[in-house]
């Protein structure tokens, strides 16, 4: 990854939200991360660490408070001209978490997958519209057929197809796949997850893969950042996140997952970490180079205190 070029750099990115006068909630306080072409990122931590808020930062859904983001050589953290957000709009795409809500009730599958095109014009008549739209539609797994009808008439795992569909019929560079998987039982989870690995393989997108199932986030991601109270404490491989977790909250996580093995989910212990008694200020942490791709959000002397198990860094 060192030699290529990064699709997306993220540089101190903050989303606060002004609750009254005197209350403000920094629901993303200072990330920075970057997503190459053709990876997966994913991005775990627990409900209300931000991960949703930075996906819908990046896309434009939100006005970022501070920092950078380049998508694509092009800065689209500040104002918009109509060149960047067409730029934007037509590269980055969304599939949302829950399927029946991001999806019109009153529209047909046909209408709704084509909204794109019919908002940038990327097609020249109307036989070309239906054509991509029924070659979008078995790409994912669905038949042409299901075109004319209303997204109610669908399982969930259908629905979040044609998410999937119309996000990819704009054949974006970056897709930020929201707790795209989270509403949907656990085989269905598998067929949605491959079916984006399957994609991402044939058209090289990258994917920026929001989640808190850390053994499907394993499964799906080059490289893990984990965030937590807006704060991205630990990043790098997917190897080096789970073989060698450095940050007491990531060794906390990993913890949590439970073992198929009963005879070793007995024996499991979970870590506890509680930020506000752990004596860390993520508010004057530095990001620190651990090994590799691997960095830790830390100071001098806590990334010491948390590398005590014989290893030096």
């Amino acid at each position: 990854m060192e030699n290529k070029k990064p699709l997306l750099t993220v540089k101190n990115l903050k989303q606060h939200f002004r609750i009254s006068k005197k209350y403000t909630v920094k629901a993303v306080n200072g990330v920075d991360f970057e997503i190459y072409p053709g990876e997966t990122y994913g991005l775990v931590g627990e409900s209300g660490s931000g991960k949703s808020t930075i996906g819908r930062s990046l896309i434009r859904l939100y006005e970022p408070t501070g920092g950078e983001i380049i998508f694509n050589d092009v800065d689209i953290s500040g104002r918009l001209s109509e060149a960047d957000r067409k730029h934007l709009r037509t590269n980055m795409q969304m599939i949302f978490q829950d399927p029946m809500a991001s999806l019109n009730p009153r529209k047909k599958v046909m209408d709704i997958i084509a909204q794109g095109l019919d908002i940038h014009h990327m097609y020249s008549s109307a036989e070309e519209r239906k054509e991509l739209v029924y070659k979008i539609l078995e790409r994912v797994g669905l038949s042409r057929e299901h075109a004319n009808r209303y997204p109610h008439q669908f399982s969930g795992g259908q629905r979040q197809r044609i998410g999937i569909a119309r996000a990819l019929i704009m054949n974006p560079k970056l897709i930020i796949a929201d707790e795209a998987i989270s509403a949907l039982d656990v085989s269905i989870q598998a067929q949605v997850v491959n079916l984006m690995k399957d994609i991402q393989r044939e058209t090289n997108t990258a994917i920026l893969f929001i989640a808190h199932d850390l053994s499907m986030v394993k499964y799906i991601s080059d490289r893990i950042g984990v965030l937590h109270l807006g704060y991205l404490v630990e990043t790098g491989t997917t190897d080096e996140i789970f073989s060698n977790p450095v940050h007491p909250y990531t060794r906390s996580l990993l913890s949590a997952i439970p073992h198929p093995n009963p005879v070793v989910e007995k024996e499991r212990k979970s870590m506890t970490y509680d930020y506000g008694t752990s004596g860390i200020d993520y508010a004057k942490g530095i990001q620190q180079h651990v090994e590799g791709t691997h960095y830790v959000l830390a100071a001098g002397d806590e990334i010491r205190s948390w590398t005590n198990n014989g290893k030096k860094y």
